[in-house]
C-alpha cells in the first residue's frame, strides 16, 4: 500500500517508521526475512525511502539497537533513589522494564533475536558492548548515590548481577508469561541487592 503522507514526515519520523516496520517483520517472520523489501512493504513506502533514511540494512539494525539502548538508559536514569529505599528504586526500574515487555512481547522477542545476531557481527557487537557498559555505569551510579562509602571493588559486580537479573526475569516472562512469578522475582532481586549493598558499605574514617 502506498504511503501518501511521505512528504509530510520528517527524516526522524520516517526512520522511526522503518524501525517499527523492521521490528514487526522480525517478530513475525524472523531476522532472516527482514529484507529491505519486506521492511518497506510493511511500512507502506517505496524502497527509495529506505535508502534515504539508512545507508544499509546493517545501519538500520544499529539504529534499532541504539533506540532500545536509549529507552533502557532512560528507565535507569529515572530510577534515582532520592529519599526512597534502594530496593524501592530498583524494583520500580525492574517493573518498568518488565511492563514494556508485557506491553509488546513481539518487540522484545525481535530485539532478542537481533541481540543474538549482534554477537556474530563485529560492529554490532561493539555497539552492544558499549551499551552494556553504559547500563552498568548507570546502575553503579544508582548504588553509589543511594549510599556513599560502598566498597568500590564490589559495586561493578553488583551492577552486573542486577543487569543479568533484569534480563533473566524478562526472558523468563517471555517464555512462561507468568506475571506473578516475574513480579515476585523483581521484588526478591531488589531486596537482595539492597541488603547486599548495605552489608558492604565501607565505614568512614577520619583523616
Amino acid at each position: 500500500m502506498a504511503d501518501h503522507g511521505s512528504t509530510r514526515m520528517s527524516l526522524a519520523e520516517r526512520r522511526a517508521q522503518l524501525l517499527d516496520a523492521a521490528t514487526a517483520v522480525i517478530s513475525r517472520r524472523g531476522l532472516a526475512a527482514a529484507s529491505t523489501r519486506a521492511i518497506t512493504e510493511t511500512a507502506g513506502v517505496p524502497q527509495s525511502v529506505f535508502h534515504y533514511c539508512f545507508d544499509s540494512k546493517a545501519a538500520l539494525f544499529r539504529a534499532l539497537l541504539e533506540r532500545e539502548n536509549e529507552r533502557i538508559q532512560a528507565i535507569v536514569e529515572a530510577s534515582s533513589p532520592n529519599s526512597v529505599p534502594l530496593s524501592a528504586a530498583l524494583e520500580a526500574a525492574f517493573v518498568a522494564h518488565l511492563r514494556r515487555a508485557q506491553a509488546d512481547p513481539s518487540h522484545f522477542l525481535a530485539l532478542s533475536e537481533l541481540g543474538v545476531h549482534a554477537r556474530t557481527d563485529e560492529e554490532l557487537l561493539a555497539l552492544t558492548q558499549r551499551a552494556r557498559r553504559r547500563d552498568l555505569d548507570a546502575i553503579q551510579s544508582l548504588l553509589q548515590e543511594w549510599r556513599t562509602g560502598l566498597d568500590p571493588h564490589a559495586v561493578d559486580a553488583w551492577a552486573s548481577v542486577i543487569l543479568a537479573g533484569v534480563d533473566g526475569i524478562t526472558e523468563a516472562w517471555l517464555t512462561d508469561r507468568d506475571d506473578e512469578s516475574a513480579l515476585r522475582s523483581t521484588r526478591l532481586l531488589a531486596r537482595a541487592m539492597e541488603t547486599l549493598a548495605g552489608d558492604h558499605a565501607v565505614p568512614h574514617t577520619n583523616g
